[in-house]
């Protein structure tokens, strides 16, 4: 099941039906199987190379809780613990799916926040977030890449795939690992990179939402080896992935110049 994006509505201006009725009908759209059976499937469905990328469903939720309480203000409490049954129950399929702890402190911590950053990292822009970090990565730790991988001795100077990539790339090495993303991307899955490097470079210049979101979560099992790898090694869509990361290279690493030795 698909959510559309669009916030449960409901009409304040409707004098002929009972207001408990018809809020008991709004809360109900809020049942543990149609939440499950959305978040479930964003999951299961996350890499949408191609397609818009999937809607965050708290965000909507949020703004129907809103809209509810102060359409229904005295029953406000109802509400509010709707809300957090649905934000919970969000960030406990999201941490069960990725085999994460929760961490929290349920006094003090903002449901709202930690379920809408949770899904839009790893649900609504979980795609854009995982080419975002293998480019960005590769770009910033290209020499320790080509020296690990000895890109130098794997094709003769005179290669036409590696000539083609120099005339795209200033720096060499760029070149080299451009040329063969394939390998590199293969190769990277013995690299011992944990979610907060990836977070990290996700969000460059950003150090608080990294900070939020790794604070929020324990890693228990390798989210680079176990599922960025996988998305782009061995995915129904990790050709369309590998093209992705090479035309992204392309457009951010083409007019890098090569690092002073």
């Amino acid at each position: 099941m698909e959510f559309s994006g669009a916030p449960f509505v409901y009409n304040p201006d409707i004098s002929n039906v009972n207001i408990d009725n018809q809020l008991a009908g709004i809360l109900s759209q809020f049942n543990e199987d149609y939440i499950m059976d959305v978040v479930k499937d964003s999951l299961e469905n996350s890499i949408r190379v191609y397609a818009p990328r999937r809607p965050n469903i708290v965000s909507a939720y949020e703004t129907t809780f809103k809209d509810l309480t102060n359409g229904f203000s005295s029953n406000t409490d109802e509400i509010l613990n709707t809300r957090a049954r649905v934000y919970n129950q969000i960030i406990s399929i999201i941490c069960n799916f990725y085999n994460f702890n929760f961490v929290t402190n349920d006094d003090t911590i903002d449901l709202y926040s930690a379920a809408y950053w949770l899904y839009d990292f790893f649900v609504s822009n979980y795609t854009k977030n995982m080419v975002d970090f293998y480019v960005t990565y590769i770009i910033k730790e290209r020499d320790g890449i080509y020296n690990a991988l000895d890109l130098a001795n794997k094709r003769k100077d005179n290669d036409p795939i590696l000539g083609y990539s120099k005339k795209i790339f200033k720096d060499p090495k760029l070149a080299a690992i451009h040329c063969d993303i394939d390998y590199v991307l293969a190769q990277m899955e013995t690299f011992d990179i944990d979610l907060w490097t990836i977070l990290t470079y996700v969000y460059a210049g950003n150090t608080n939402v990294p900070s939020y979101i790794y604070s929020l979560i324990q890693e228990t099992v390798s989210v680079f080896r176990y599922y960025y790898e996988k998305s782009v090694l061995t995915s129904a869509q990790a050709p369309d992935l590998m093209v992705n990361i090479k035309l992204q290279l392309q457009q951010l690493g083409s007019m890098i110049e090569p690092e002073a030795n």
